[in-house]
């Protein structure tokens, strides 16, 4: 008799909500050989002529996965694929090779190989999690590209029998959407993160999916029962039998409440008492949009930028620009979308031959900072910025700000951007509102002077929380001392609100604190105008703002700031929710009898 496997509980990334039990289906790692030849002269032209033949041949390819995506998906999630597309097409990358083939008389699969390599290590090297992920596009490009010049096709195996748990280190964006739909339960991937396109995908396709698992792949067999829980970011292999009947009480109980928030879509989020929060969304990509109003959202709390600037080797132009933020400002009319100028950093600048290696990016170039120091690039964002708030529904905020010089001198520009527009005689809102993140402490410190130069706050809890207790989240070493319930952070909220509300400014927060339903309580007890979260939780916020009162609210507030240590917070905080809303907190945050998972951490 064969003795029955050992349970094991493994943390990631709660990247598509929802929960699976099934087997697994493990998906092995492509590797593409790679091998080095010198070709003769009379044959160079040749051999470039293949490699273009490759690129034309991938473009094909990708432009029929794009069609497939927008048949099953629609336009939301085929534009996905234009990314994919823009770097199969990058001018520089194609002449580079072509120029190397020629002087090198190498083969075209050895120097494109390099070259698209080092593009996608420039990228994999950064600290900024979106920026990686979109390193994996640049992957998924440089195999296709060097397998139709090996006349070799993908290894993707589909789900053969039954429904399955796709399980891999990494899935690119046209892996996951050639998978049958009908044989796929869910996802657990080593590789990735919320806004990977393997996230997007499988919220997209409407399954559950768990990311960012690290070398959880090589765990699982093909067969092997799992439970992925993509509301907790966890993925549990062999379960027993007491965590399968929990489990699936549990899956009953998630169905009951997501029924039950299909009629909340159009409803506010007001407590039962009567007090209104703004609840906005925040996104990545303009497509997203689309996702944050099929949720609900009541316009978009935090429209990130920096997507423009990745998977390509230069800066876009106020055009280009103008027509992404013109479509975001328009689909939303008439609730209001908050553009926050380009949060690079010095570990995000590889773009062309802007390159830098910083010891310590975070607390180096980046952000407002650099905008300041390169006008010319900034001015180009705040024109665009400008002509999209025509009809009055868009403002602009700056990121990273740590004193009341960066704001004048990025408010001088916006001016300036203006006396442009007018000279060239095009509309924009000449009341377009002012404001600024609030994520550095020193900005907390010297509010009262910002609050006379903006007309609206936002806090960044990530960073905030990050600089405030000087932890790197992404140090697995130190990962447990970054928390949303340390006391400090907390009384810099409720200060930020408060100071902003005596100056009569609006205060939202975009963090991913939003998200956290244990802290909800909090947030809405000290005021905050707005909260802004992932589209895809929108509902579930909603339900617990709609299940509260305000006044019992504003009490427990009270009563945690009196706590000194974090964990009596979130214990505070748990109790308050298990009295009040004992059936929300069992589904959106299930407790379980394991005391510790594959990665050191309380489960």
């Amino acid at each position: 008799m064969t003795a029955r496997k050992k349970e094991r509980v493994f943390r990631g990334i709660a990247a598509s909500p929802g929960i699976v039990i099934g087997q697994a289906v493990v998906l092995s790692r492509e590797k593409l050989e790679i091998t080095q030849k010198s070709i003769p002269p009379d044959r160079v032209e040749e051999e470039v002529s293949r490699f273009l033949d490759a690129i034309n041949a991938t473009r094909k390819e990708l432009e029929e996965i794009r069609k497939r995506v927008l048949y099953r998906l629609g336009e939301e999630d085929a534009r996905l694929f234009d990314a994919h597309l823009m770097i199969l097409d990058d001018r520089v990358i194609i002449d580079d090779t072509i120029r190397k083939i020629r002087e090198e008389r190498l083969n075209a699969e050895y120097v494109y190989f390099r070259i698209m390599r080092d593009f996608h290590d420039s990228l994999m090297r950064s600290d900024d999690e979106y920026l990686r992920e979109r390193g994996l596009d640049i992957l998924d490009v440089k195999r296709r590209v060097i397998r139709k010049l090996q006349g070799a096709e993908s290894c993707l195996v589909s789900p053969e029998q039954g429904m399955r748990i796709v399980v891999a280190h990494q899935l690119t964006p046209s892996q996951t959407i050639m998978l049958d739909r009908n044989a796929v339960l869910g996802f657990a991937i080593d590789f990735g993160g919320k806004t990977s396109h393997v996230a997007i995908l499988a919220r997209g396709l409407g399954k559950p999916a768990v990311v960012g698992l690290k070398d959880f792949a090589d765990q699982v067999e093909d067969g092997d029962r799992l439970i992925v829980d993509g509301n907790r970011g966890l993925v549990i292999l062999h379960p027993g039998k007491a965590t399968l009947l929990r489990y699936r009480d549990l899956q009953e109980k998630y169905q009951r409440f997501l029924q039950a928030l299909i009629p909340l879509k159009d409803l506010p989020a007001q407590t039962l008492d009567g007090h209104k929060v703004e609840l906005g969304a925040n996104i990545e990509l303009p497509q997203e949009v689309e996702s944050a109003i099929r949720h609900g959202a009541r316009g978009i709390g935090l429209f990130r930028t920096e997507y423009m600037y990745l998977a390509r080797r230069d800066f876009p132009d106020e055009e280009e620009q103008y027509q992404e933020y013109k479509r975001v400002a328009e689909r939303v009319y008439p609730h209001s979308v908050i553009i926050r100028t380009f949060d690079l950093g010095g570990d995000r600048l590889v773009i062309g031959d802007m390159k830098l290696d910083e010891e310590n990016p975070f607390l180096g170039w980046r952000s407002i900072r650099i905008s300041l120091d390169m006008p010319d690039i900034f001015l180009a964002q705040l024109k665009a910025i400008l002509r999209a708030s025509e009809r009055g529904n868009v403002r602009v905020m700056f990121p990273m700000i740590s004193s009341v010089e960066e704001v004048r001198k990025a408010k001088e520009l916006l001016h300036q951007a203006m006396e442009d527009l007018d000279k060239r005689g095009l509309p924009y809102d000449r009341n377009i509102e002012v404001g600024v993140m609030v994520e550095v402490p020193a900005a907390v410190m010297i509010l009262e002077h910002l609050a006379a130069e903006v007309q609206f706050f936002s806090i960044g809890t990530n960073d905030l929380i990050q600089y405030t207790l000087a932890v790197d989240r992404g140090n697995e070493r130190i990962a447990h001392l970054y928390t949303n319930y340390h006391p400090a952070v907390l009384k810099l909220i409720k200060r930020i609100v408060e100071i902003g509300h005596k100056a009569n400014r609006w205060v939202g927060l975009c963090g991913e604190m939003a998200a956290d339903p244990l802290i909800i309580p909090f947030l809405v007890g000290i005021g905050l105008d707005e909260l802004s979260v992932t589209p895809v939780l929108l509902p579930e916020v909603k339900k617990l703002i709609r299940s509260l009162r305000f006044n019992s609210m504003k009490r427990i507030v009270d009563e945690i700031l009196e706590e000194d240590v974090a964990q009596d917070i979130e214990a505070r905080l748990q109790a308050y929710l298990q009295k009040e809303v004992p059936d929300i907190l069992e589904v959106l945050l299930p407790q379980f009898q394991n005391d510790k998972n594959e990665r050191g951490h309380s489960v």
